[in-house]
């Protein structure tokens, strides 16, 4: 596998995992009858970083990676409570791939210079 294969692969992957973690996160919410405001708290700290992952922005790939840790730690709180459902599930599992993936594209770039 050569690295543009891998950096393409990962590139689609952080998108996907992207996409699908802000319809989860919505969903999530959703579930839980937030008010509006709860759903502008909560999602626009992630949204911001959309253009820098849709443009293979590096610096905003990195960015996120510290702000997904945030997302990690609600996540971990909601899959600790006595009836987790899978919602909370999938969230924590999207927040792992996508800081992975990202970090992972991040460093392959980093290494190898297009």
């Amino acid at each position: 596998m050569t690295v543009n294969h891998k950096l393409k692969l990962l590139n689609n992957l952080v998108k996907i995992c992207f996409s699908l973690f802000l319809v989860v996160l919505a969903a999530n919410l959703w579930q839980q009858s937030q008010p509006p405001v709860i759903y502008l708290i909560v999602l626009l700290p992630i949204v911001m970083f959309a253009p820098g992952v849709f443009m293979n922005n590096m610096r905003s790939l990195i960015w996120m990676g510290f702000v997904l840790l945030l997302y990690f730690a609600s996540a971990i709180f909601g899959v600790t409570k006595p009836e987790p459902n899978m919602l909370d599930i999938a969230e924590l599992t999207l927040t792992i791939i996508l800081f992975c993936g990202a970090m992972l594209y991040t460093r392959i770039r980093q290494k190898n210079p297009e």
